[in-house]
């Protein structure tokens, strides 16, 4: 459009000058123009290329404006483009929120699953831990008794090794009086008793006290000079009395120091006549006192040697009543009313147990006359200590005799 305005206006003015007679070179020139038109010629131009000025800049115009358009067109392209990376980008990140939600919410149940494991095991650890302490505590508990039982036991050793040193001063003594022949007729008088007692079941009414011969299953026991046979001796704590049932059947200790005579000699015996039991006790103060019953009889071991007392008469008060009509028991040999547990253990020593004892005479030895730490595991006869069960007794001699010779 420019270049056709320009060929018209060129080929114009060429004509117009060449009617005029100009020159050729001088058709550019707006002097010349408007000195050969004498100003009407340029007058009549001046707008025209003036307007043709507008022209040109409207054309560069419309060119930078289609320029724009281009441009413009391009940038829609490349937002349409970006728009639709944008959506792709929306819908990647949709699913990579939904992806995160969902493995937030595993994360979620795999922390409650942990959790849970963790209290689970943290229960179980507390569970352990507990069972470990009583554990821990049973056992020592169990290493203080076998303190206390080596304790005793040291004492027993050590009163065992007195009693040989006491025999071997005895043995000694003796042959130096047999080598003197100072006692020939002594010797002679004890053999003569022995011979009058032998398949006896009972001690002689009349004679010294001493050891002698009993039928029918002809064993020795200690008889005093009235009649009375001792089958139980504690003075000295030199003898254990926490025995089984083998031990109290047939018999503890030695008849010369501490001793139990024997639940099947008892029932042998006492089965044979009726008899009577008397009971001499004594405190760590020196005071003494007895009970005497005037029948007393125990069963066999079918019956598991069950005590039969009579009547009671003495200075220390009625425990053994309670005892009335018991079965014997030991520690591994359960025979009480107790339900819970057996009382001849924790060193309780085998009695005629019920729920559990007013009377316990073969119990812990305690010099002292005191149990320790509040046990109840001591020598007691209730009613002659206002039934304080951790007193305990520092002498006892049970006896029997027969009612009628």
């Amino acid at each position: 459009m420019k270049s056709y305005f320009t060929f018209f206006l060129s080929f114009w003015l060429l004509n117009e000058l060449s009617a005029t007679g100009a020159p050729f070179t001088d058709v550019y020139s707006a002097q010349s123009l408007e000195n050969q038109c004498n100003g009407y010629c340029f007058s009549i131009l001046k707008p025209v290329l003036h307007r043709n000025g507008q022209l040109e800049e409207s054309a560069k115009n419309i060119e930078e404006l289609q320029s724009l358009k281009n441009q413009i067109e391009s940038k829609k392209e490349l937002l349409v483009v970006q728009t639709r990376e944008t959506n792709y980008q929306r819908e990647v990140i949709k699913t990579l929120t939904g992806n995160i939600q969902g493995l937030q919410g595993e994360m979620e149940n795999r922390d409650s699953q942990i959790s849970g494991q963790i209290e689970q095991l943290k229960k179980n650890n507390d569970e352990k831990v507990k069972t470990l302490t009583e554990t821990l505590k049973d056992l020592e508990s169990r290493l203080e008794i076998m303190g206390s039982k080596i304790d005793n036991q040291t004492e027993l050793i050590k009163a065992k090794n007195a009693e040989v040193v006491n025999l071997t001063d005895y043995i000694q003594d003796m042959r130096s009086a047999i080598n003197n022949k100072l006692c020939t007729e002594s010797i002679s008088k004890k053999t003569d008793d022995l011979l009058k007692c032998n398949r006896q079941d009972f001690c002689p009414r009349e004679g010294p006290s001493d050891i002698y011969k009993i039928h029918p299953s002809t064993f020795e026991a200690p008889c005093s000079s009235d009649g009375w046979l001792t089958i139980q001796k504690r003075f000295d704590g030199s003898e254990n009395f926490d025995r089984p049932w083998k031990d109290y059947k047939e018999g503890i200790g030695n008849i010369r120091g501490e001793f139990f005579i024997g639940l099947e000699k008892l029932h042998v015996m006492t089965r044979e006549r009726p008899h009577e039991l008397y009971i001499k006790l004594g405190k760590v103060n020196g005071s003494t006192g007895y009970a005497h019953y005037d029948d007393f009889k125990i069963g066999s071991e079918l019956e598991s040697y069950v005590l039969s007392i009579g009547t009671y008469n003495g200075t220390v008060g009625d425990s053994l009543d309670y005892h009335r009509n018991q079965k014997f028991t030991t520690f591994d040999r359960d025979n009480d009313e107790d339900k819970e547990f057996n009382c001849a253990e924790n060193e309780w020593g085998g009695w005629w147990y019920k729920n559990c004892a007013y009377s316990k005479l073969n119990g812990m030895f305690y010099r002292e006359g005191q149990t320790r730490d509040n046990k109840t595991d001591g020598i007691f006869w209730g009613t002659w200590h206002d039934k304080d069960w951790t007193y305990s007794l520092t002498f006892v001699e049970m006896m029997i005799r027969p009612k009628t010779l």
